[in-house]
């Protein structure tokens, strides 16, 4: 059985769960051996991060975006990748910009979570760059309930986990409504979330923030 070095905050951890759940592939669950950046998963991934997929040949996979489509060409069936080859495409754009015109500009709020003296210029330029971010995915998006239309694909793996960051935040920061201003984006989160895949993937990383958010009283 193949191993998920993962930890249920993070959501490109949760991207890969999300995707080995919809498959109805089973796996088993590793939390990284002292830490992210021990000697000893520094050895499994360099990087320190996760998740990191290990194989039953013993090769360790990293990249969350790599490893579902790993899942994809072993596991085509239930696919997430759709037929049409441009919606195929859109779907990996999607989550292009949720990697890096998203998650990136949100780095930073997560260093002033814990800081008793909160930059205000860093916290103001990150939600600039993150309403940035969602303008761009905006201007790619379907009609729902999913990214791409009315069949899950990789976007929505990728989507969902970073949106539900996005709307956080938001909330710890005191920017109500932050999707306010992007009715498609609005309209996707709203129906995706709510979908039951979404409601197991969103309640772990709940879970995974309570505890994480506990340890830092």
């Amino acid at each position: 059985m193949i191993k998920l070095y993962n930890a249920a905050l993070s959501p490109f951890a949760a991207r890969v769960r999300m995707a080995l759940a919809y498959k109805g592939i089973d796996w088993d669950d590793v939390s990284p051996p002292g830490g992210l950046k021990s000697p000893e998963y520094l050895a499994i991934n360099p990087a320190g991060r996760i998740p990191v997929l290990e194989l039953e040949s013993g090769y360790l996979l990293p990249e969350s975006e790599v490893i579902v489509e790993y899942l994809e060409d072993i596991h085509p069936n239930p696919s997430l990748r759709p037929k049409d080859m441009e919606r195929r495409a859109r779907a990996r754009v999607l989550a292009r910009i949720a990697d890096f015109h998203v998650v990136e500009p949100m780095r930073p709020l997560f260093g002033q979570l814990g800081a008793k003296d909160k930059d205000q210029a860093v916290i103001k330029a990150s939600f600039t760059n993150i309403d940035d971010g969602l303008r761009y995915l905006e201007a790619q998006l379907c009609p729902g309930p999913w990214a791409i239309g009315a069949d899950i694909s990789t976007a929505d793996c990728a989507l969902i986990p970073i949106l539900y960051f996005v709307e956080m935040l938001g909330g710890i920061y005191g920017v109500k409504n932050i999707f306010d201003a992007h009715d498609k984006v609005q309209a996707y989160w709203n129906e995706a979330k709510v979908q039951p895949l979404s409601v197991q993937t969103l309640d772990d990383i709940a879970k995974g923030l309570a505890e994480y958010m506990k340890s830092q009283t």
